[in-house]
Parts: structure tokens; sequence; C-alpha cells
């Protein structure tokens, strides 16, 4: 297991919130308050944030297991997974290795499976990276990450300031690159998915472009889930946290009924 930087908050049903592929959990920071009434656990994976950086690269087992470690370490023997982007491979990947140990899923803008498309789009990420490093990552990243209405409405994101503050945000270089390869190692795990006998919400942003409805589709038919659209880009839980904590709590509460 990787040294990990984690923070829980709250009290009621325990929930795990799991980042996107580059993220820190400050990300979270606006979907939290929306989420009184359960004990939340976010944390930075491998390669995240003040997390440990070993040597990758970091594949959807790796978190996996770093995840159940940390899990074992706070003496959490159940929890609901929420996911975002590549969190949500990871609590895939997680319920398939030890799937009595969770709840519930909550998958949002994410995917069972890499196709050509796919593919394409996040190595053009890692061809950036080792090209021009983050900044140049970010420039080819962004129009796929946020959703057209949020870009139009906060313009100042494309700004060489706006820019300036997610390249201070973002893993050191090295680690990006670990977290890219490890999320293009990613085998096709639908047909795996149907073992899974837990309850899951699968949600896509209408205005998702890395990762459209296609990809939910195939993942909630594999799940046997329920899906449900968001009025956002990739980033659902930056762009609209309302609408993203209103559809998961929604969920959660039936869970927990």
């Amino acid at each position: 297991m990787a040294r990990l930087r984690y923070r829980v908050e709250g009290e009621g049903p325990k929930v795990v919130l799991l980042n996107g592929l580059f993220q820190r959990l400050e990300s979270w920071d606006p979907v939290v308050p929306l989420l009184g009434g359960y004990t939340l656990l976010r944390y930075d994976m491998r390669g995240q944030g003040e997390s440990e950086a070993p040597e990758g690269p970091y594949t959807p087992k790796a978190h996996a297991q770093d995840l159940l470690a940390l899990l074992q370490e706070l003496g959490w023997e159940e929890a609901s997974l929420v996911g975002l982007s590549n969190g949500g491979i990871v609590a895939l990947q997680a319920a398939l290795m030890a799937p009595t140990r969770f709840r519930s899923l909550v998958l949002a803008c994410t995917t069972p499976y890499l196709d050509p498309a796919l593919r394409a789009k996040v190595g053009s990420w890692l061809h950036a990276l080792k090209t021009g490093g983050t900044p140049l990552r970010l420039r080819v990243a962004l129009p796929w990450i946020y959703g057209a209405g949020f870009l139009n409405a906060h313009p100042e994101l494309l700004t060489e300031e706006g820019l300036a503050s997610l390249i201070a945000q973002a893993p050191d270089e090295r680690a990006q690159e670990r977290l890219l390869l490890g999320f293009l190692s990613l085998e096709d795990l639908r047909p795996r998915l149907h073992s899974l006998a837990l309850p899951a919400l699968v949600l896509y942003g209408k205005e998702d472009l890395l990762s459209p409805k296609p990809y939910a589709q195939a993942l909630a038919e594999a799940l046997g889930a329920e899906l449900q659209a968001l009025p956002t880009g990739h980033a659902a839980p930056l762009e609209d946290p309302l609408a993203f904590a209103q559809a998961v709590r929604k969920f959660l509460e039936e869970i927990h009924a």
C-alpha cells in the first residue's frame, strides 16, 4: 500500500469519495457540505496530491488494493463508493476484488472499458505531457474535461492565470505519466461485472465529450444499474455540485432506508 493522505468527516453511513485521475481530495469541497448525514472518506490516490508516488504505472488494481488497505486500517467493514471518472474504475475494481466490503456503487462519468476512441483521447494527454509538460497536457485536456456550458460560463479557466492555478494543483509530471499509463492499462471489465450484486447508480454528463452516454449505458447494462443524466461535462461534481449531490443523496437514501 502507498502512504495515502486522507480525511474523514461527518456522521452516518460510510461513503468513500474516489477522485478523478489528476484530482486532490479538495476537489470534493463543493460536494461535501451537500452530503450531510454521512461519514465521508476522501483521499489522494497514489501519485495524487500529498500521497506517496511510488514507481508505476498506477493500475486500477493497484489503486483498489490501496483503497482496501486504507479501509482495513480505518476499520471500515462496509461502505458505499462514489467514484468519478478513474475513481469509478477504481470503485469497480475494488468491488470485484472484495464485493462483500461494499454496500453500493455510484459511478459518475466513467467507463468499464477502453475503445480506440477513448484510448486516443487519453493517449493524446500522455503525448502532450511528454512533449510540453503539464501546461500542454492541460491545454489539450481541458476541452474534454469541462462541458461547453461550463467553459463558456468560466472563460477564466482558459486564461494564463487560470491555467497557472490548475498547473499548481497538478501532480508531479512523473506521477501524471504513471497515472495515465495506469488508466490506459484498463482491461474490459464488462464480462466480470455481471457477477456483482451490488445496488448501483451510473451517472453521465450530457455534455461529457470524454466518456459520453454510450459508455455509461454499457456500464449500467453490465451492472443492471440505474442510469441518470446530469447537466454537465466530464467534471460533474465541479461543474454542478448541487445536481451531482442530489443524485447521489437520493440513491444513498434509498439504499439506507
